[in-house]
């Protein structure tokens, strides 16, 4: 793993750490209902190719101008209109792009995908949906991200296979907050969202 990788890493298991706060339910795998019986293979959804030219050739070049920060300490004191660097990963759900906008789900890289600290755990097809995550906890560390053309105009194509993004990778998203919600609910303008 990169060096950078890992502080990164370190400093949202840190972070974390400190706000993080037992529910006292009970997480195990059986308790959310999942079928032991029948394992299957996680796969990742598929998406038809945008026309060329559709997203900004920028937007998965470079990298990042700054530090990337963990999605839940970026969300704890973000504004609207905020510039922002965070870095997390693709998830949330069973399919966390959107079919017609370019817009995906990221989460905070503390949180564990379901299995992860177990490879022989291959009981949830679809591990980056983090249902073995307290529903709460998922919400705070989550953060949608969009990507518009010049002037905000909304591309109608799914950011699912562009530049290399898909369900489970680390990604860094650099923009601005472009709505924070009463409910902790945020989502960030991207200009840049970079796999890692």
């Amino acid at each position: 793993m990169h060096p950078l990788h890992s502080a990164i890493l370190l400093s949202c298991v840190l972070l974390a750490s400190c706000g993080g706060q037992n529910d006292g339910h009970d997480h195990s795998h059986t308790r959310h209902g999942h079928d032991h019986a029948a394992p299957t293979a996680p796969t990742a959804p598929t998406a038809p190719a945008a026309p060329e030219g559709t997203f900004p050739a920028a937007l998965f070049a470079g990298d990042p101008s700054a530090e990337p920060v963990c999605v839940g300490a970026m969300k704890a004191s973000a504004k609207q209109g905020d510039r922002v660097i965070v870095v997390g990963r693709v998830g949330g759900s069973k399919d966390p792009f959107l079919a017609d906008r370019a817009m995906v789900t990221i989460v905070d890289p503390s949180v564990k995908l379901c299995g992860e600290d177990d490879p022989g755990d291959d009981h949830c097809a679809t591990p980056w949906d983090f249902c073995c995550e307290p529903r709460e906890n998922l919400r705070k560390m989550s953060i949608a991200v969009v990507a518009n053309e010049a002037g905000g105009t909304v591309i109608p194509h799914t950011l699912l296979g562009q530049g290399g993004l898909k369900p489970g990778v680390r990604v860094v998203v650099e923009g601005t907050v472009a709505t924070v919600g009463p409910d902790g609910a945020a989502m960030i303008a991207a200009e840049r969202i970079l796999v890692q």
